[in-house]
Parts: structure tokens; sequence; C-alpha cells
């Protein structure tokens, strides 16, 4: 099942975003209230809303990547038990073989793609 973040103005609705935005607009007033220094307001104020909401989307796309890798890995392990279950006619034939194959992979004479 995914996961489906929330969007910005539902992010603000929880009683997290409400305390991060109340504490936002708190240090934007006193620095520009107080120290006079509007830039520095806008930067905390811009940090500790934008850089909490994105931290929070970030993880919330691993997590996504993190379920698609368990769900591939599912599927990739459900096809080699069935692969195995059954079996290939592939390798039926090999291993129903005279092993001429085999002799000549293991035979001396045979040059490998670093000697030639």
């Amino acid at each position: 099942m995914a996961h489906d973040p929330l969007s910005p103005s539902e992010a603000l609705r929880t009683r997290l975003g409400t305390a991060a935005a109340t504490v936002a607009l708190l240090t934007f007033v006193y620095s520009v209230l107080i120290l006079g220094q509007i830039l520095l307001g806008l930067i905390v104020a811009f940090g500790l809303t934008f850089g909490a909401y994105l931290s929070y989307r970030t993880f919330a796309v691993l997590d996504s990547v993190a379920d698609a890798a368990q769900r591939f890995a599912a599927v990739r392990e459900r096809e080699a038990e069935r692969g195995s279950r059954f079996g290939r006619a592939t390798d039926r034939d090999e291993s129903a073989g005279d092993g001429l194959g085999d002799r000549e992979a293991s035979s001396p004479d045979r040059l490998t793609d670093r000697d030639r």
C-alpha cells in the first residue's frame, strides 16, 4: 500500500504543522520588531517551515522507493521459486546431455578470453 504524503496545506492543519507555523511566525515577528532584521527572520522562518516539510517529503519518497524495492524483490523471489519448482526445459536438456559440454569447458587446452 502506497503512502500518500501530506500537501503543505494539509501539513499545516496537523498539530505539528500548526506548532511549526506558530514558532516560525513568532520568530519572524521577533526578528522584525525587536532585532530590526527582516532577512534573519525570513531565513529562520523559511528554514523552520520549509526545511521541515522538505525533510518530511524526502523521507516519504525514500519510503516509497524502499517499498517498491521490496515489492520488486518479492516478485523476483516468487519467479525464482516458481522456476526452481518446475524447472526450465533448457536446464533439463543440459543435465540430460552426454556431458561433453562439461568436459570441453574444463579442458586445459581451451583458450579463455584473457588468452585470446
